[in-house]
Protein backbone atom coordinates (compact mmCIF):
# COMPACT_ATOMS: atom_id res chain seq x y z
CA UNK A 1 0.00 0.00 0.00
CA UNK A 2 1.73 3.05 -0.92
CA UNK A 3 1.14 5.98 1.79
CA UNK A 4 0.51 9.69 1.10
CA UNK A 5 4.18 10.48 2.24
CA UNK A 6 5.43 7.86 -0.57
CA UNK A 7 2.74 9.63 -3.09
CA UNK A 8 4.22 13.15 -2.43
CA UNK A 9 7.55 11.57 -2.47
CA UNK A 10 6.79 10.20 -5.93
CA UNK A 11 6.30 13.35 -7.14
CA UNK A 12 9.19 15.02 -6.42
CA UNK A 13 11.20 12.11 -7.38
CA UNK A 14 12.65 10.69 -4.35
CA UNK A 15 13.42 7.15 -4.45
CA UNK A 16 12.12 4.33 -1.81
CA UNK A 17 15.44 3.85 -0.55
CA UNK A 18 15.60 7.61 0.55
CA UNK A 19 12.84 7.61 2.30
CA UNK A 20 13.98 4.36 4.84
CA UNK A 21 16.65 6.72 6.38
CA UNK A 22 15.03 8.32 9.14
CA UNK A 23 18.24 8.23 11.79
CA UNK A 24 20.40 11.33 9.80
CA UNK A 25 18.60 14.69 8.92
CA UNK A 26 21.28 15.75 7.28
CA UNK A 27 22.36 12.75 5.91
CA UNK A 28 24.43 13.00 2.59
CA UNK A 29 22.47 11.74 -0.43
CA UNK A 30 24.34 12.41 -3.32
CA UNK A 31 25.35 8.72 -3.81
CA UNK A 32 21.87 6.93 -2.58
CA UNK A 33 18.95 8.52 -4.26
CA UNK A 34 18.16 10.90 -7.10
CA UNK A 35 16.48 14.12 -6.13
CA UNK A 36 15.21 15.49 -9.71
CA UNK A 37 14.91 19.56 -9.88
CA UNK A 38 11.54 20.74 -8.66
CA UNK A 39 10.64 24.30 -8.97
CA UNK A 40 8.08 25.41 -6.90
CA UNK A 41 5.76 28.34 -8.36
CA UNK A 42 3.61 29.08 -5.15
CA UNK A 43 3.10 28.86 -1.63
CA UNK A 44 1.66 26.45 0.52
CA UNK A 45 -1.88 26.84 2.13
CA UNK A 46 -2.37 26.53 5.98
CA UNK A 47 -4.85 23.29 5.55
CA UNK A 48 -2.11 22.06 2.67
CA UNK A 49 0.72 21.98 5.25
CA UNK A 50 -1.08 20.59 7.97
CA UNK A 51 -2.03 17.64 5.59
CA UNK A 52 1.33 17.30 4.24
CA UNK A 53 2.92 17.70 8.40
CA UNK A 54 0.10 14.32 8.97
CA UNK A 55 1.39 12.37 6.09
CA UNK A 56 5.06 13.13 7.26
CA UNK A 57 4.47 12.42 11.19
CA UNK A 58 2.22 9.57 10.44
CA UNK A 59 5.23 7.63 8.98
CA UNK A 60 6.50 5.48 11.55
CA UNK A 61 2.97 4.40 13.39
CA UNK A 62 3.39 0.70 11.76
CA UNK A 63 6.85 0.48 13.10
CA UNK A 64 5.05 0.02 16.48
CA UNK A 65 2.50 -2.51 18.13
CA UNK A 66 -0.18 -2.72 20.34
CA UNK A 67 0.02 0.25 23.45
CA UNK A 68 3.38 0.98 22.03
CA UNK A 69 1.59 1.78 18.90
CA UNK A 70 -0.69 4.40 20.88
CA UNK A 71 1.89 6.00 22.95
CA UNK A 72 3.64 6.90 19.81
CA UNK A 73 0.41 7.96 18.04
CA UNK A 74 -0.54 9.83 20.83
CA UNK A 75 2.59 11.59 21.73
CA UNK A 76 3.15 12.37 17.91
CA UNK A 77 -0.28 13.59 17.57
CA UNK A 78 0.47 16.73 20.71
CA UNK A 79 3.75 17.29 18.57
CA UNK A 80 1.38 17.85 15.22
CA UNK A 81 -0.90 19.94 17.59
CA UNK A 82 2.09 22.34 18.46
CA UNK A 83 3.24 22.20 14.65
CA UNK A 84 0.30 23.62 13.85
CA UNK A 85 0.04 26.42 16.14
CA UNK A 86 3.51 27.49 15.83
CA UNK A 87 3.18 27.51 11.58
CA UNK A 88 -0.54 29.12 11.53
CA UNK A 89 0.87 32.71 10.98
CA UNK A 90 3.77 31.93 8.69
CA UNK A 91 3.67 33.06 4.92
CA UNK A 92 2.56 30.62 2.46
CA UNK A 93 5.93 30.84 0.99
CA UNK A 94 7.32 29.77 4.28
CA UNK A 95 5.01 26.80 4.55
CA UNK A 96 5.85 25.57 1.07
CA UNK A 97 9.67 25.03 2.33
CA UNK A 98 7.28 22.00 3.72
CA UNK A 99 8.18 19.87 0.27
CA UNK A 100 11.68 20.36 0.30
CA UNK A 101 12.63 16.67 0.85
CA UNK A 102 15.52 17.88 3.10
CA UNK A 103 12.62 19.75 5.08
CA UNK A 104 10.31 16.73 5.93
CA UNK A 105 13.51 14.25 7.06
CA UNK A 106 13.98 16.70 9.52
CA UNK A 107 10.71 17.02 10.36
CA UNK A 108 10.40 13.16 10.28
CA UNK A 109 13.61 13.19 13.12
CA UNK A 110 11.65 15.55 15.37
CA UNK A 111 8.61 13.57 15.06
CA UNK A 112 10.08 10.18 15.65
CA UNK A 113 11.77 12.20 18.81
CA UNK A 114 8.02 13.53 19.99
CA UNK A 115 7.25 10.02 20.05
CA UNK A 116 9.72 8.06 21.90
CA UNK A 117 10.20 10.84 24.70
CA UNK A 118 7.39 10.97 27.33
CA UNK A 119 9.00 14.95 28.13
CA UNK A 120 6.47 17.41 27.12
CA UNK A 121 9.08 20.56 27.45
CA UNK A 122 11.19 18.54 24.36
CA UNK A 123 8.59 17.67 22.15
CA UNK A 124 7.70 21.81 22.43
CA UNK A 125 11.25 22.49 21.92
CA UNK A 126 11.73 19.78 18.49
CA UNK A 127 8.62 22.13 16.96
CA UNK A 128 9.93 25.03 17.95
CA UNK A 129 13.38 23.74 16.28
CA UNK A 130 11.75 22.59 13.41
CA UNK A 131 9.77 26.09 12.98
CA UNK A 132 13.17 27.83 13.03
CA UNK A 133 14.30 25.28 10.44
CA UNK A 134 11.50 26.30 7.87
CA UNK A 135 12.29 30.33 8.51
CA UNK A 136 15.88 30.19 8.10
CA UNK A 137 15.73 27.99 5.33
CA UNK A 138 16.24 30.88 2.28
CA UNK A 139 17.19 29.11 -0.76
CA UNK A 140 15.82 25.46 -0.34
CA UNK A 141 19.32 24.34 -0.18
CA UNK A 142 21.61 22.54 2.60
CA UNK A 143 22.82 25.51 3.46
CA UNK A 144 25.04 26.56 6.96
CA UNK A 145 21.56 27.47 8.98
CA UNK A 146 19.84 23.92 7.78
CA UNK A 147 22.36 21.84 8.41
CA UNK A 148 22.87 23.55 12.19
CA UNK A 149 18.96 23.23 12.76
CA UNK A 150 19.08 19.58 11.24
CA UNK A 151 22.09 18.27 13.92
CA UNK A 152 19.90 20.12 16.87
CA UNK A 153 16.65 18.46 16.29
CA UNK A 154 18.84 15.51 16.59
CA UNK A 155 21.03 16.32 19.46
CA UNK A 156 18.46 17.52 21.43
CA UNK A 157 17.14 13.83 21.87
CA UNK A 158 20.57 12.98 24.28
CA UNK A 159 19.82 16.09 26.07
CA UNK A 160 18.55 16.49 29.38
CA UNK A 161 16.49 19.63 30.83
CA UNK A 162 19.03 20.50 32.89
CA UNK A 163 21.48 20.01 30.17
CA UNK A 164 19.55 22.47 28.34
CA UNK A 165 19.50 25.17 30.92
CA UNK A 166 23.85 24.87 31.04
CA UNK A 167 23.60 25.57 27.59
CA UNK A 168 21.27 28.68 27.53
CA UNK A 169 23.09 29.93 30.53
CA UNK A 170 26.25 29.51 29.15
CA UNK A 171 24.57 30.99 25.47
CA UNK A 172 22.59 34.05 27.45
CA UNK A 173 25.76 35.05 29.42
CA UNK A 174 28.88 34.48 26.93
CA UNK A 175 27.64 35.50 24.06
CA UNK A 176 24.61 37.90 24.10
CA UNK A 177 24.51 41.54 25.38
CA UNK A 178 20.44 42.76 26.19
CA UNK A 179 20.09 45.88 25.06
CA UNK A 180 17.23 46.49 27.23
CA UNK A 181 18.90 47.11 30.39
CA UNK A 182 19.06 50.90 30.66
CA UNK A 183 19.23 51.09 34.54
CA UNK A 184 20.32 48.65 37.53
CA UNK A 185 16.08 48.49 37.82
CA UNK A 186 16.23 46.81 34.14
CA UNK A 187 19.56 44.89 34.72
CA UNK A 188 17.50 43.48 37.98
CA UNK A 189 14.65 42.56 35.80
CA UNK A 190 16.54 41.01 32.88
CA UNK A 191 18.40 38.45 35.43
CA UNK A 192 15.31 37.63 37.24
CA UNK A 193 13.45 37.43 33.74
CA UNK A 194 16.18 36.13 31.38
CA UNK A 195 18.69 34.29 33.49
CA UNK A 196 16.94 33.25 36.81
CA UNK A 197 14.68 30.37 34.98
CA UNK A 198 18.11 28.60 33.72
CA UNK A 199 20.32 29.11 37.17
CA UNK A 200 19.09 25.96 38.96
CA UNK A 201 20.50 22.88 37.23
CA UNK A 202 22.49 19.35 38.62
CA UNK A 203 25.91 20.28 38.44
CA UNK A 204 27.84 18.05 37.65
CA UNK A 205 31.03 16.85 35.76
CA UNK A 206 28.76 14.21 33.93
CA UNK A 207 26.25 16.84 33.15
CA UNK A 208 29.12 19.32 31.38
CA UNK A 209 31.27 16.07 29.97
CA UNK A 210 27.56 14.48 28.11
CA UNK A 211 27.60 18.12 26.98
CA UNK A 212 30.48 17.85 24.88
CA UNK A 213 30.26 14.64 24.00
CA UNK A 214 26.61 15.54 22.45
CA UNK A 215 28.37 18.15 20.21
CA UNK A 216 26.96 21.00 21.83
CA UNK A 217 30.00 22.58 23.40
CA UNK A 218 33.52 22.02 25.01
CA UNK A 219 35.36 21.99 28.03
CA UNK A 220 38.49 24.21 27.50
CA UNK A 221 41.70 25.12 29.84
CA UNK A 222 40.87 28.70 30.43
CA UNK A 223 37.91 30.42 31.68
CA UNK A 224 35.68 33.74 31.24
CA UNK A 225 34.37 35.49 34.20
CA UNK A 226 30.78 36.65 34.40
CA UNK A 227 31.29 39.53 36.66
CA UNK A 228 33.77 40.59 34.12
CA UNK A 229 31.42 40.34 30.97
CA UNK A 230 28.84 42.33 33.08
CA UNK A 231 31.37 44.86 34.35
CA UNK A 232 32.31 45.22 30.17
CA UNK A 233 29.10 44.84 28.71
CA UNK A 234 27.21 47.34 31.49
CA UNK A 235 29.80 49.64 32.35
CA UNK A 236 27.54 52.47 33.06
CA UNK A 237 26.10 50.66 36.13
CA UNK A 238 29.41 50.60 37.79
CA UNK A 239 30.80 53.63 36.71
CA UNK A 240 31.78 55.89 39.77
CA UNK A 241 31.71 59.61 38.77
CA UNK A 242 34.62 61.37 37.05
CA UNK A 243 36.04 65.09 38.77
CA UNK A 244 34.51 67.80 36.96
CA UNK A 245 38.30 69.40 36.92
CA UNK A 246 39.59 66.04 35.35
CA UNK A 247 37.41 66.15 31.95
CA UNK A 248 38.07 70.20 32.10
CA UNK A 249 41.49 69.27 32.03
CA UNK A 250 41.03 67.60 28.22
CA UNK A 251 39.47 70.04 26.93
CA UNK A 252 36.76 68.33 25.07
CA UNK A 253 35.13 70.03 22.30
CA UNK A 254 31.41 71.80 23.95
CA UNK A 255 29.37 69.68 21.74
CA UNK A 256 31.04 66.41 22.61
CA UNK A 257 30.28 67.13 26.42
CA UNK A 258 26.84 67.99 25.82
CA UNK A 259 26.30 64.42 23.54
CA UNK A 260 28.45 62.39 26.12
CA UNK A 261 28.60 64.21 29.42
CA UNK A 262 25.84 64.73 31.97
CA UNK A 263 26.93 67.01 35.32
CA UNK A 264 26.24 66.07 38.62
CA UNK A 265 25.89 69.43 40.12
CA UNK A 266 25.30 68.03 43.67
CA UNK A 267 28.86 66.51 43.51
CA UNK A 268 29.98 68.60 40.47
CA UNK A 269 30.98 65.71 38.72
CA UNK A 270 30.39 64.04 35.23
CA UNK A 271 28.55 60.66 34.20
CA UNK A 272 29.40 59.51 30.68
CA UNK A 273 26.48 58.70 29.13
CA UNK A 274 27.76 55.30 27.40
CA UNK A 275 26.54 52.11 27.80
CA UNK A 276 30.33 50.87 27.95
CA UNK A 277 33.95 51.09 26.76
CA UNK A 278 33.36 49.93 23.03
CA UNK A 279 30.07 51.95 22.54
CA UNK A 280 32.40 54.97 23.46
CA UNK A 281 34.98 54.33 20.71
CA UNK A 282 32.05 53.75 17.90
CA UNK A 283 31.23 57.54 19.32
CA UNK A 284 34.71 58.65 18.86
CA UNK A 285 35.36 56.72 15.66
CA UNK A 286 33.04 59.52 13.54
CA UNK A 287 34.56 62.67 15.42
CA UNK A 288 37.81 64.66 14.55
CA UNK A 289 39.11 64.56 18.21
CA UNK A 290 43.07 64.73 18.25
CA UNK A 291 44.84 61.53 20.08
CA UNK A 292 45.65 62.34 22.86
CA UNK A 293 42.81 63.89 24.25
CA UNK A 294 41.07 60.60 23.02
CA UNK A 295 43.67 58.72 24.66
CA UNK A 296 43.54 60.39 27.85
CA UNK A 297 39.84 60.39 27.97
CA UNK A 298 39.69 56.47 27.50
CA UNK A 299 41.52 55.78 29.70
CA UNK A 300 39.61 57.96 32.50
CA UNK A 301 36.40 56.28 31.39
CA UNK A 302 38.58 52.91 32.30
CA UNK A 303 39.72 53.94 35.66
CA UNK A 304 35.92 55.37 36.58
CA UNK A 305 34.75 51.73 36.64
CA UNK A 306 34.74 49.65 39.90
CA UNK A 307 36.90 47.55 39.92
CA UNK A 308 35.89 43.63 39.31
CA UNK A 309 35.49 42.89 43.53
CA UNK A 310 33.64 45.73 43.98
CA UNK A 311 30.91 45.06 41.10
CA UNK A 312 30.95 41.26 42.45
CA UNK A 313 30.25 42.34 45.75
CA UNK A 314 27.20 44.89 44.30
CA UNK A 315 25.37 41.99 42.06
CA UNK A 316 25.48 39.65 45.13
CA UNK A 317 24.33 42.29 47.78
CA UNK A 318 22.12 44.30 45.46
CA UNK A 319 19.81 41.58 43.36
CA UNK A 320 17.72 38.52 43.90
CA UNK A 321 19.60 35.38 42.16
CA UNK A 322 23.37 37.04 42.01
CA UNK A 323 25.11 35.66 44.69
CA UNK A 324 23.90 31.90 43.26
CA UNK A 325 24.62 33.23 40.03
CA UNK A 326 28.00 33.86 40.50
CA UNK A 327 28.63 30.90 43.10
CA UNK A 328 27.42 28.68 39.81
CA UNK A 329 30.67 30.23 38.04
CA UNK A 330 33.14 29.94 40.97
CA UNK A 331 31.86 26.58 41.54
CA UNK A 332 30.94 24.44 38.33
CA UNK A 333 32.69 24.13 34.70
CA UNK A 334 29.98 26.67 32.95
CA UNK A 335 33.21 29.20 33.30
CA UNK A 336 35.09 26.57 30.67
CA UNK A 337 32.37 26.02 28.43
CA UNK A 338 32.29 26.95 25.04
CA UNK A 339 29.31 26.34 22.48
CA UNK A 340 29.52 24.67 19.20
CA UNK A 341 26.96 26.25 16.07
CA UNK A 342 24.89 23.51 17.60
CA UNK A 343 24.68 24.65 21.25
CA UNK A 344 23.71 28.34 19.89
CA UNK A 345 21.06 27.28 17.82
CA UNK A 346 19.38 24.95 21.04
CA UNK A 347 20.40 27.59 23.41
CA UNK A 348 18.38 30.50 21.61
CA UNK A 349 15.33 28.08 20.85
CA UNK A 350 15.30 27.15 24.67
CA UNK A 351 15.53 30.74 25.21
CA UNK A 352 12.54 31.57 23.32
CA UNK A 353 10.47 28.53 24.34
CA UNK A 354 11.00 29.56 28.30
CA UNK A 355 10.83 33.28 28.61
CA UNK A 356 8.88 34.24 25.61
CA UNK A 357 11.60 36.33 23.72
CA UNK A 358 13.61 35.70 19.79
CA UNK A 359 17.26 36.45 20.01
CA UNK A 360 18.57 36.11 16.38
CA UNK A 361 21.46 33.72 15.80
CA UNK A 362 22.50 35.72 12.25
CA UNK A 363 25.88 36.59 14.76
CA UNK A 364 27.21 33.60 14.84
CA UNK A 365 25.91 31.34 11.94
CA UNK A 366 25.98 32.90 8.84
Amino acid sequence: MITLLGKICDKLGISASFLNRHNSPSLKVHNEAKIEQVTINKGLSYSEAKDLIVSVVDQRLGSFKNEAKEIFKERTEEFKMLLYAKIKDLPQEEMAKLREPDTQIALLEAANISGRKQNNELRNLLANLVVNRIKNDKTGKEELKNIVYNEAITTVSKLTIDQLKIITLCYLSKYTTYGGIVSWDTFQKYLNTHIKPFVSFKNTNAEFQHIEYAGCGSIGISSWNLVDIYRQQYSFLFFNLIEKPKIDDLILPETIKGEILRLDQTEDKYFVRVRNKSDLEKFFKDKELEQESLTKFLSLYDQSIKNTNDVREKIQKETDIGKALIDIWEKSNISHLSLTSVGIAIGACYFEQIVGEKINIDIWIN
